[in-house]
């Protein structure tokens, strides 16, 4: 199954946490990005959720900027009730989408960074780009206690 055959809408975005920790920020030295990626659903509402996180750092383990946006995905009730759901009662997200909706919340992420860190020195770091794909090596299988 591809995702291009399922009915569904880009419905809302939430910035999750966001923090500028000043006393772990360091003027030079190399910059590590640290990345998560992670699913979930809404049953009841018929939507998926996509969620990232982005810590970057300059001191081992203490990260100076802090982002975690969730992208929610509404689907069509059909098609969440006959595609999604499995008859085993795990959810599935078939790979091709998983990482149709990853690279449309990493833009998402991009974005809100740009736009919470304008005018500060914190700027300066961009959400590179990500190859999604080897975040997600196949298809996303949620059980129902994960959910």
């Amino acid at each position: 199954m591809t995702y291009n055959k399922l009915g569904f809408a880009f419905t809302g975005l939430r910035t999750t946490s966001f923090a500028k920790i000043e006393a772990a920020y360091k003027k030079t030295g190399e910059t590590d990005l640290i990345t998560a990626l992670g699913f979930g659903l809404d049953i009841d509402d018929y939507t998926i959720t996509c969620n990232t996180k982005f810590s970057f750092e300059r001191k081992k383990d203490q990260p100076f900027l802090i982002l975690e946006i969730q992208a929610l995905f509404e689907i069509n009730k059909s098609d969440f009730l006959n595609k999604v759901k499995q008859k085993d009662n795990s959810y599935l997200i078939v790979h091709d989408l998983a990482v149709h909706f990853a690279v449309l919340t990493v833009g998402a992420a991009r974005g809100v960074l740009h736009a919470k860190t304008e005018g500060t020195i914190y700027n300066q770091f961009l959400l590179p780009t990500i190859d999604v794909k080897e975040l997600i090596p196949e298809d996303i299988i949620l059980k129902p206690d994960d959910v």
